[in-house]
């Protein structure tokens, strides 16, 4: 049974061939309905003025502008923005000479980077509360030497220094090194929580990362909430649950690519891309969030610029960057609603 659509499609195949209107015209025909939603890569680039070339080798499709680059690969969960790494929750599809994208990757992924003012703007920037992560008796990753928790606290309080000076209000998650609860579970609750309770507009969560069994890995990788019915990026089982944080996904997507851009401009360090996870702090947030992943200490030459001031106030100046870009995004869809 599982072969029938299959031999159905073979056989109009074979019929529009035997009545003489060619495979070509027959595979566009079939090449229409991937899926239910599913949006044609180069149909949806001419709706935002960019130009197809593509799918050539390799089953890949470029969209292109004056200011725009996206770039697609049939089969892959990895597209490109501008040269940015770029993740999808579902592979694109190829069927006849065209490839598609679902419908929740339109609207969640592409969507608010080709077009950030879709969806009316949340609200006014003015409250900001950042999440230094770890704390206490829970050192997050590293060394006796070089720990997670530290590092995470004072560019945390770089940052808020630098949001200040922009005219926010701003809020550390904790000030000093402690853990907000005893267990893991009830720490990252509470983190969100007062988030939520205090209205904050932005919840930004400080992250160093660590792979010890591959110390040459290295690089930045930023995290918006997985949207409802998708995979995370990491290839989690899907979650139909709908969290409170994705009533935010189309300006989450819209402030984790402001941020990411800026932090690889910044550090020139190595793009681990733009990512998609169901994490604890992430899923109760009533504001958009991200967490950041600002490198990897495991990675000896990447530990040790890490371990510097300088290089900390570099990461906290570009999310203090990357988050006024995303200001200016809310403050121009209040201005056309």
């Amino acid at each position: 049974m599982a072969r029938f659509p299959a031999f159905r499609r073979l056989t109009w195949l074979v019929l529009w061939i035997v009545l003489g209107l060619g495979a070509d015209t027959a595979l566009a025909g079939l090449a229409k309905s991937p899926g239910k939603g599913f949006t044609r890569i180069d149909e949806l680039g001419r709706s935002y003025g960019l130009q197809a070339s593509g799918p050539g080798p390799g089953r890949q499709l470029h969209l292109r502008s004056r200011w725009t680059t996206l770039s697609f690969e049939a089969g892959s969960r990895e597209a490109a923005w501008n040269g940015i790494r770029l993740f999808l929750g579902e592979p694109v599809l190829a069927s006849g000479n065209a490839l598609y994208l679902s419908p929740t990757d339109h609207t969640a992924v592409i969507r608010p980077l080709l077009d950030p003012l879709a969806v009316p703007a949340p609200g006014a920037l003015e409250f900001i509360v950042i999440d230094p992560g770890h704390g206490g008796s829970d050192p997050g990753t590293g060394s006796r030497q070089l720990q997670e928790k530290t590092f995470t606290l004072d560019v945390a309080r770089r940052l808020q220094q630098d949001l200040v000076q922009r005219g926010y209000r701003v809020m550390l998650t904790r000030t000093s090194d402690v853990r907000l609860a005893r267990t893991q579970v009830t720490d990252l609750r509470r983190r969100i929580e007062l988030a939520n309770r205090a209205d904050a507009d932005l919840f930004i969560s400080i992250h160093f990362n660590s792979l010890p069994g591959n110390p040459t890995v290295s690089g930045i990788e930023t995290y918006a909430l997985t949207p409802a019915g998708q995979s995370s990026t990491a290839m989690s089982p899907r979650d139909r649950t709908v969290y409170p944080g994705n009533r935010q996904d189309h300006w989450n997507a819209v402030l984790s690519a402001a941020i990411h851009r800026k932090l690889l401009a910044e550090l020139g360090a190595v793009d681990r891309g733009l990512k998609r996870a169901r994490f604890a702090v992430l899923r109760p947030s009533e504001c958009p969030a991200v967490l950041i992943e600002a490198g990897f200490l495991s990675n000896p030459a990447e530990a040790r610029k890490i371990s510097t001031p300088s290089y900390r106030q570099v990461i906290a100046e570009a999310i203090g960057e990357g988050i006024d870009d995303y200001g200016a995004r809310l403050r121009e869809a209040a201005a056309v609603e």
